[in-house]
C-alpha cells in the first residue's frame, strides 16, 4: 500500500502522533511531496497534540482550465494562441479584415519626399539634423595649416 491509499485511508479515524511521523518518513522515501507537506502541516500546526481526528479533504489533481467559448472557441488554439486571421480590439478577440489595397494615383505628382530622407524616413548618409529639426547637407570643415 503507498503513502496515497494510507493517507486517504485515515480519514475519520483518530491516529496517533507517532502514526503520522511514521507516515512521513515512508513519503519521504516514496518522494511524495503531498503526503509530506499536508500530514507536516498536521503536525507542526499542533505539536502539544498526541492524537489526532483527521478528515481528509480530496482534491482534483487534473487540469481544470476552462474550455474555450464562442468567438474565443475559433479564434484560439487549444493551447490558447491567437489563430491567423484573429487579432485582439479592447479585449475581445475579432476577425481581422482583409487589407484593401489603395487606390494608385495615376497622372498626380508622387509626393514630394524631404531632401535627405530615405523612402524608411531615415536620414540619409551626410545629412544632419540641425535646429528647429531642419535637414541639412554635413560638411566637413577644413583644417588650417
Amino acid at each position: 500500500m503507498n503513502t496515497i491509499q494510507k493517507f486517504q485511508a485515515l480519514d475519520g479515524k483518530e491516529v496517533s502522533r507517532s502514526t503520522l511521523e511514521r507516515l512521513v518518513t515512508q513519503a519521504k522515501k516514496e518522494n511524495n511531496t503531498e503526503v509530506i507537506y499536508r500530514v507536516s502541516k498536521i503536525l507542526n500546526d499542533h505539536p502539544k497534540y498526541t492524537t489526532f481526528n483527521i478528515s481528509v479533504k480530496r482534491y482534483a489533481t487534473g487540469l481544470n482550465a476552462p474550455r474555450h467559448t464562442g468567438a474565443y472557441k475559433e479564434a484560439l488554439t487549444s493551447c490558447g494562441r491567437l489563430r491567423k486571421g484573429w487579432r485582439f480590439i479592447k479585449g475581445r478577440v475579432v476577425k481581422a479584415r482583409a487589407k484593401v489595397p489603395k487606390p494608385t494615383r495615376k497622372g498626380l505628382a508622387a509626393p514630394k519626399r524631404k531632401e535627405g530622407l530615405t523612402a524608411s524616413g531615415r536620414l540619409k548618409k551626410g545629412y544632419k539634423y540641425a535646429k528647429g529639426g531642419r535637414i541639412v547637407k554635413a560638411t566637413s570643415k577644413k583644417k588650417v595649416l
